[in-house]
């Protein structure tokens, strides 16, 4: 069965030339033969070279490519243009900064051979680019951290992380696609917690692996961190608080007294550590010195680039007002 199985990898990209580029002639070497999978790239109207590139690469690959553009809609809408044009019943999202192995796509069509029910998908490791600029934040920050799942483990489906997952396109179709909002945050988990709710399991295969090359900065890390805050309702349209907020390690009356007393041992050591003082006037001087000065790169940790971004992400929250116990309708535009 799994040499009878073909793929369609759908690429959502915006402003991303030429980190494109190195993506699309990393699946010029995969193991897969050229012959079993398309790549579908969405351009969600770059203002770069993405068409030019795009179509002067599109001879030296070995692969069938597609190439669709439309005006600016968001990450939501130009994920269900590539899924619906998709050719084959397999789709792998895949984000345009991924860098696959040279297995990657093997691996997903070899779990798929091995769990062919139409509600299993699949999730494919990601670690960070080894070629991304040597900074103390690089060395440290990993915004997926699939370290904590285990090769083989099944997974509840809110995991979908659409940065390297394979799913049945037909399961998708039949019971929904991403909200279609534009400029929203978490539109994958969201999508991943209403798909389980039809049954979506995951299989986690490590080996189907990729890195992320996206150059970070302090700055952005908490910018996006709070835009996420503030489009958290885009879970609470689907997800009860009860569910969303333990899942984000957010402490709040929605979430429930057992949840919150739950999360107390962890949370109230964050709240004494990263707030509305300490964040501003320690940690972003610290973290920034760090780059610079030894005695500050002391200081730099995973736990303590998360902190930060966590105390940005709760501050964006933070501006929705009291948060609704009950999942109310989000427009899907």
């Amino acid at each position: 069965m799994a040499a009878e199985l073909k793929l369609s990898v759908v690429i959502a990209t915006y402003r991303r030339c030429e980190v494109l580029r190195e993506t699309l002639t990393r699946l010029a070497a995969q193991s897969l033969p050229a012959e079993r999978f398309e790549v579908v790239v969405v351009d969600d109207g770059s203002p770069d070279d993405t068409p030019r590139m795009v179509e002067a690469l599109r001879g030296t690959l070995p692969f069938a490519l597609r190439f669709l553009r439309h005006e600016n809609r968001g990450p939501g809408y130009t994920e269900n243009v590539g899924i619906r044009a998709a050719a084959h019943d397999l789709v792998l999202l895949m984000a345009d900064d991924i860098w696959a192995h040279p297995r990657m796509l093997e691996e997903h069509l070899a779990t798929h051979a091995r769990y062919p029910a139409v509600h299993v998908g699949v999730l494919g490791g990601v670690s960070q680019s080894p070629r991304l600029p040597p900074t103390v934040l690089h060395r440290h920050w990993d915004p997926f951290q699939y370290q904590r799942f285990h090769h083989g483990e099944e997974l509840d489906g809110v995991h979908f992380m659409a940065c390297n997952i394979s799913v049945k396109r037909s399961f998708l179709l039949k019971h929904g696609l991403f909200l279609e909002r534009h400029g929203a945050a978490h539109e994958d988990i969201e999508l991943g917690y209403r798909l389980r709710e039809r049954g979506l399991r995951l299989v986690y295969n490590a080996n189907a692996s990729a890195e992320h090359h996206h150059a970070e900065t302090l700055d952005g890390i908490c910018q996006r961190a709070y835009e996420r805050g503030r489009n958290f309702d885009l879970l609470l349209g689907t997800m009860p608080a009860s569910f969303a907020l333990p899942l984000y390690k957010i402490m709040d009356r929605a979430a429930g007294w057992r949840a919150c007393l739950g999360m107390l041992p962890r949370e109230l050591p964050r709240a004494v550590l990263f707030n509305g003082l300490t964040v501003p006037y320690l940690w972003r001087p610290l973290l920034d010195a760090a780059e610079r000065h030894p005695l500050a790169r002391m200081f730099a940790s995973s736990a303590a680039y998360r902190g930060v971004a966590g105390h940005y992400l709760r501050a964006g929250i933070r501006t929705l007002g009291p948060l609704p116990l009950a999942p109310r309708r989000v427009p899907a535009t």
